[in-house]
């Protein structure tokens, strides 16, 4: 096992971890297919209201390639398509029927993996709707299934602090892990299994895979982090990735024929108990938060993510869900109080000398100011990026400069927003840099 040392980043010192403790929430009334976590797709709607389903049952395509699809997590009849703005597609809520009947596939068993085609692997995994669980660097999109990538990240941690822990998430779950393994070995030349250090202990017999233990401040398990660490050549450029959950689903599709429907999910709220929870794909949000306090926010991830509407569902890629509360008050002249409970990168609060866990709420501590050129974006970036030079290359108009400054190596981490004392949302701006080019190179 190889270490991976990182010399930036930021470990939060905040309230909320996860227990160790597993419990599942009943069954709910509605599940849905959520549109809005999936990274660039162009979604071809392919149910209609009224329509019955089964789990497995394609709900969306991309149009971009048809081939990906995206399926109901449940058994019943479309509820509700929802659509947004501009009509774009939010979800497709599902009210179950309570039978859970499913679209069965021809399995591939374990003594059949080795001899199936790649490609036809890589079909019944579209058509199965489990092929958008890899994601191809720079972008993070749907990994093109046409190449063969130079590396595959598997990734035991999430996007969050308070992500998932892998050893629940795999608990029972390694026979499934270790064949999902060999279904990579189809796919690529080299596999990087990451894990962060103080999770290594709990993994069981999973950890004997562990090629790569990472720090254990965020966000050095981030694929995009290890990749930049280990990248020797541009072509490794276009690694992929796939989070130990999905890989475990992979796994009991191709095993079972049969769509997976099971995941492991954390809910962060201050002064409650905060078990990890088995749910079925698509939950509402409602019925996973629990309480809602007025005026807080819900979100993905402390850092990063998105915001999410508490009368919507879980999304396809995501297994954390935060609830911030709102600031008590505000405060005159708060740069010159001590700060004993503010979180913060820098030194000039008390909070950097506090041992205790604090908890972050949503207010900005500030309004957004010029860019001072202070370099803590800099100090903090996991990548050696300088966030603020970039957007300044982007307000400019200058793509080139921003390439040429490493912005596709941004891993979207969010802390060059949450250190700016300018209160600049710098991820936000790299972000939309990143999709911008994207785009660009796509319709070239």
């Amino acid at each position: 096992m190889k270490q991976l040392t990182l010399s930036k980043g930021f470990k939060p010192n905040l309230i909320g971890l996860p227990d160790l403790s597993l419990i599942s929430l009943p069954e709910p009334e509605t599940v849905a297919l959520s549109a809005v976590d999936i990274p660039y797709i162009r979604p071809r709607v392919l149910v209609k209201e009224n329509e019955p389903v089964l789990a497995g049952t394609p709900l969306i395509c991309d149009k971009r390639d048809d081939r990906i699809k995206f399926v109901s997590p449940g058994s019943g009849r479309v509820k509700k398509i929802v659509f947004g703005p501009r009509r774009k597609l939010i979800e497709i809520i599902i009210a179950r029927d309570g039978k859970d009947e499913s679209i069965c596939f021809d399995p591939v068993g374990e003594e059949r993996i080795d001899e199936t085609d790649t490609a036809d692997l890589v079909n019944m995994l579209m058509d199965g709707g489990l092929w958008p669980c890899f994601r191809q660097f720079p972008s993070r999109d749907t990994a093109d299934a046409e190449s063969r990538p130079p590396m595959i990240i598997v990734a035991m941690n999430g996007n969050d602090p308070f992500s998932p822990h892998p050893g629940l998430v795999l608990e029972n779950e390694t026979p499934f892990f270790e064949f999902g393994l060999r279904v990579l070995k189809r796919l690529t030349d080299r596999i990087v299994v990451a894990a962060r250090k103080d999770c290594i202990d709990r993994l069981g017999p999973a950890g004997a895979h562990v090629t790569h233990q990472v720090e254990s401040f965020y966000p050095s398990w981030d694929p995009g982090v290890v990749l930049y660490q280990l990248k020797s050549s541009v072509e490794e450029n276009r690694s992929w990735t796939i989070p130990a959950a999905h890989l475990v689903l992979v796994a009991r599709f191709l095993l079972s024929g049969k769509y997976p429907v099971r995941r492991v999910v954390t809910v962060s709220r201050p002064n409650d108990r905060k078990p990890h929870i088995v749910i079925r794909q698509g939950a509402p949000v409602r019925d996973i938060v629990g309480e809602i306090p007025q005026d807080s926010l819900i979100t993905t991830g402390r850092f990063n993510g998105r915001v999410v509407d508490p009368d919507s569902h879980l999304g396809f890629f995501e297994s954390t869900l935060t609830l911030i509360r709102p600031s008590a008050e505000d405060e005159m002249f708060g740069f010159v109080v001590p700060g004993f409970n503010k979180p913060s990168v820098s030194k000039t609060f008390a909070s950097c000398l506090a041992e205790a866990p604090m908890e972050l709420d949503c207010n900005l501590h500030g309004e957004e100011r010029a860019c001072i050129n202070c370099g803590y974006c800099t100090d903090i970036c996991p990548v050696d990026l300088m966030p603020s030079f970039i957007m300044k290359a982007l307000q400019a108009d200058d793509i080139e400069e921003a390439l040429d400054l490493g912005m596709l190596d941004c891993c979207r981490c969010g802390l060059c927003s949450y250190t700016c004392p300018s209160k600049i949302e710098l991820a936000h701006i790299l972000s939309q840099g990143m999709d911008a080019h994207f785009k660009d190179t796509q319709s070239s």
